[in-house]
Order: C-alpha cells, then sequence, then structure tokens
C-alpha cells in the first residue's frame, strides 16, 4: 500500500470499547478492516500512486471526509474509491467501521483519468456486482484460513473490480481479467439451481453465454471440476435433509428430488462416493453425517 492513511484519537473513549484493525494481504492487493471511537485521519498527496483504493464506510455516524476539497457528511452504509493523487482527511466523532481495498492498479490497466472518474461516484452501495461479488469477500477476509489462499484471493478481488469497473465506465473489460468473477457466478448459479435436473453444460453455457471450452477453463485450476462441484452441492444437500429431524426419514426418492439427484441409485452412488456409507447408515449416525458435511462444505468454499 502506497498511501498509508494516518489515525488520530479526538475525544473520549468509552472503556468498554476495544478498537481493532485487522489485514489481508496478497500479492498487488492488501484488505483493511478498522473499527475505531472518535478519530480522524488523513492521507498525503500521492500523484505518482500505483494504488487503486476502494473504501467501504460501514458504520460512520456523523462522519465527515473531504475527499478533493471540499468536506462532506457521508452517511453510511457507502462504498466509493478514493482519489490518491490529492491529499483527504475525514473526522468520525462518533466512531467508524470501515473496510478498504488497496489494488495494484496497473493489474487493472486503468489510467490515471479512469481513476480520477470512479473517484467522482459518490457512492457504488447499490451497483449488484459489488453487492452479490464484492461486499461479501471483504467482509469475510478475516476467516480463519484465510491466508493460505492469498495468492487466489488476487485473482479474485482483481477479476470482480475489473468486472465492476467495466460498468462503471462502460467499457469493455479484457476478457482474461474477468474469468475469476464470471467463476464465481457461475458458482452461484450452480448453488442457486442444483435441484434442476436441467443443470449441466448446455444450461451453464446458455445462461452465461460461453463456450464450452470457456466454461471447462474456468474450472481447470479448482480443486471441484464442473460435474464435480454440482454433484457435491447435491451431495451436501442430501447431508443436510438428513440431519434434519422432519426431513431425515422421508422416502430415498423424495430426498433425490429434493437434493437435485435424478433417481435413487444417482444418490446413492454420491453419498457412498463422498462418506463411504450409505443412507441409512447416515440416517443413524448423525455425527458422523455432519462431520462428512463439513468436509464437503470445505471443499465447495475453496
Amino acid at each position: 500500500m502506497e498511501t498509508p492513511v494516518r489515525l488520530e484519537e479526538t475525544g473520549p473513549t468509552s472503556p468498554l470499547f476495544r478498537p481493532w484493525a485487522t489485514s489481508f494481504t496478497g500479492p498487488g492487493f492488501s484488505v483493511i478492516e478498522l473499527r475505531n471511537e472518535p478519530a480522524k485521519g488523513f492521507w498525503n498527496a500521492n500523484p505518482d500512486s500505483g494504488d487503486l483504493r476502494l473504501a467501504y464506510f460501514v458504520k460512520a455516524p456523523s462522519a465527515t471526509y473531504n475527499f478533493s476539497g471540499e468536506p462532506t457528511s457521508i452517511s453510511a452504509p457507502r462504498v466509493r474509491f478514493l482519489d490518491l493523487t490529492h491529499k483527504g482527511e475525514f473526522r468520525a466523532p462518533n466512531g467508524m467501521h470501515v473496510v478498504q481495498l488497496n489494488l495494484d492498479r496497473a493489474a487493472l490497466d486503468l489510467t490515471m483519468a479512469d481513476a480520477k472518474r470512479l473517484s467522482d461516484m459518490p457512492n457504488l452501495i447499490q451497483h449488484p456486482v459489488l453487492r452479490s461479488l464484492l461486499m461479501p469477500v471483504l467482509l469475510n477476509c478475516r476467516n480463519d484460513g484465510m491466508e493460505e489462499h492469498s495468492g487466489s484471493a488476487a485473482g479474485v478481488l482483481t477479476s470482480i473490480v475489473a468486472s465492476l469497473i467495466s460498468s462503471l465506465l462502460e467499457v469493455p473489460p479484457a476478457p482474461e481479467s474477468l474469468q475469476w468473477s464470471q467463476l464465481l457466478e457461475i458458482r452461484k448459479y450452480i448453488d442457486r439451481n442444483y435441484t434442476s435436473r436441467d443443470l449441466a453444460v448446455q444450461a451453464i453455457t446458455e445462461h452465461f453465454h460461453i463456450s464450452r471450452r470457456t466454461l471447462f477453463s474456468h474450472f481447470e485450476q479448482e480443486e471441484l471440476g464442473l460435474g464435480s462441484r454440482i454433484r457435491a452441492v447435491r451431495t451436501a444437500r442430501t447431508l443436510e435433509l438428513l440431519l434434519d429431524k422432519e426431513d431425515r426419514s422421508r422416502p430415498m426418492d423424495e430426498l433425490a428430488a429434493r437434493s437435485g439427484f435424478s433417481n435413487t441409485q444417482s444418490l446413492s452412488r454420491a453419498l457412498k462416493a463422498a462418506t463411504g456409507l450409505t443412507v441409512r447408515d447416515l440416517r443413524g449416525q448423525p455425527a458422523a453425517t455432519a462431520g462428512h458435511l463439513d468436509v464437503i462444505r470445505r471443499s465447495l468454499a475453496r
């Protein structure tokens, strides 16, 4: 991060309040989450900055910010890009909760002029790409084990922001820059449509207007290929049903239909491959069922 923000405490703080700051960094990016009581902060002008900074103001009651020479009251929640070529400051007399993303501008092929256009947009909080893809990533960077995935996180964040910028500036992005964001959208599409028997290669390529080759290339670096992911999502749903007091006694064909399997044989094979157990075994061993479900959920989250 080339342009640091300096903080100073202002006013009394509650003895019960525990300010904290965490960071998640990787090649070409950093995510910083900060929660503080009354404070002010500032950053110096950096005309040669290679950073693109996006700030998500989660909570900031009565705060004022000076982004380009004019103090402005900002009501949270608010998301905006910051212009780092000019000095800026903020005052948060009632505290604040902010998540800040810094990316290498060169990785986005973004000119200084385009960065300035982005910083002139006052609030992006309602943008669908930001709400559905970027904000969940930013708010979950503190999850345990994320440090192990900092390398892949760089590609994910860059791809999502490239998609956001393309929409905001109404310019076509480089196809390769969208790979990660499109992969996330495909994964979410599978999660929403796992019960459909039509969920297959053709349905996905038609929905996203991509070729079969592009679809399979998205999953080349994934732990789970396309077919394996669909099967894992359906298997996880079956295990969830088997853990539910009301659903665990449902007939096999009903479990299969609710989980998206075309028949009971497919369900049985998937469960046997994933757990080594039959439906009958899993019904009688809730602890083992929960353990297998946790393993599958972890693999789906990678």
